[in-house]
């Protein structure tokens, strides 16, 4: 996945580089910075004592004992006064030193941690905006899996009236008091008995099919059974006019896209994408397909067409569905926006 959120372990993750956000003397004393110093052992130490960094600037070393990586990369960010002292703007040439290193040393993968929002004390939600910002930029022209640690949802705030807009969403439609449409759609098909007492108190149980025997209770279960097979049979058998990936390639030239632009803003990977398109009986997974419908700019309506050819709806039971409902109805198509949506919701993200 070209960008993926995460709150993983840097132990547990294996990368090509760990980006180690640093002082001036890469001298390892707190926070990611001690961390990765540990597990890298003592050569870093020795290596790491003849060099010097400005704010702003980046450096690649080996990474010794921290054998799930090849590269460390340092960066010197600066600590954050008011934002008034060009802190953003050497944040941001922090993560444009080090995706620019792992260009050059031809690089697949990295991680970051989000630099700066510890020990700096840079405004979290205002760094996680600037990383993704600046790493979503980088990922329009290369070919890079990037990963970006998040450990808490105080970083989240950053979208500040949006995320309070779909917490309000959120809750109307998950809230225990609301039926929603997909509960109203099953208690369509249940059977709802009228009682109508006589003078003996005696009930005759109706349903908009007919009326329930009054016998055994094997009856009962006959009768129903056969209320729901009639109702099966009353549904139309077809088969799909198009599969999944003929419904894409359909849907993307419709629009004049091209491929890259399409894969590139649906957080997937080329190769991944590729094998899409040439296999006609795909099935992809539900965030699979939503990124694609994200990457294409879909309305509700042509959203709701291409997931069906994968089998899935967007329901309004379902956290995840009602997250993406919401942005596609306010046509935000910023798939590493959502992204940060859903990861602090709790959701899966977006992408491969």
């Amino acid at each position: 996945m070209p960008l993926q959120i995460s709150r993983n372990d840097i132990r547990n993750i294996k990368a090509d580089a760990i980006v180690d956000p640093t002082d001036r003397y890469l001298s390892g004393y707190g926070g990611n910075d001690l961390i990765i110093h540990t597990l890298a052992g003592s050569e870093l130490d020795k290596e790491c004592a003849k060099l010097s960094l400005e704010p702003g600037e980046a450096l690649i070393t080996k990474a010794y004992d921290l054998s799930n990586y090849k590269y460390i990369i340092h960066t010197c960010s600066t600590r954050y006064i008011d934002g008034t002292h060009g802190e953003e703007e050497i944040l941001k040439s922090c993560y444009v030193k080090c995706l620019d290193l792992a260009k050059d040393y031809e690089l697949e993968s990295i991680v970051f941690p989000l630099i700066a929002s510890g020990t700096f004390g840079f405004p979290k939600g205002r760094a996680l905006k600037i990383a993704s910002d600046t790493i979503t930029e980088f990922l329009l022209d290369n070919e890079l899996d990037v990963q970006l640690l998040v450990y808490d949802k105080e970083s989240f705030d950053v979208a500040g009236k949006l995320f309070t807009d779909i917490k309000d969403y959120l809750d109307k439609y998950l809230s225990p008091k609301h039926g929603s449409d997909d509960q109203e759609y099953k208690q369509s098909f249940l059977i709802k008995p009228s009682i109508k007492a006589d003078k003996k108190q005696e009930a005759d149980h109706e349903t908009s099919f007919g009326t329930l025997p009054t016998g055994s209770s094997d009856e009962t279960v006959s009768f129903l059974q056969n209320i729901l097979y009639d109702f099966e049979e009353a549904i139309p058998k077809f088969e799909p006019d198009e599969s999944f990936s003929q419904c894409l390639i359909r849907m993307i030239d419709e629009r004049g896209l091209l491929d890259p632009e399409v894969y590139k803003k649906a957080n997937i990977d080329r190769k991944h994408f590729n094998h899409i398109k040439n296999d006609i009986n795909y099935r992809p997974k539900k965030e699979t397909a939503v990124a694609l419908a994200i990457g294409m700019k879909l309305n509700l309506k042509d959203t709701d067409t291409l997931l069906e050819r994968a089998g899935f709806v967007l329901s309004k039971s379902s956290k995840f569905d009602l997250i993406i409902r919401y942005c596609i109805s306010h046509k935000i198509y910023d798939i590493y926006r959502i992204n940060e949506i859903l990861f602090a919701e709790d959701q899966k993200l977006l992408g491969c």
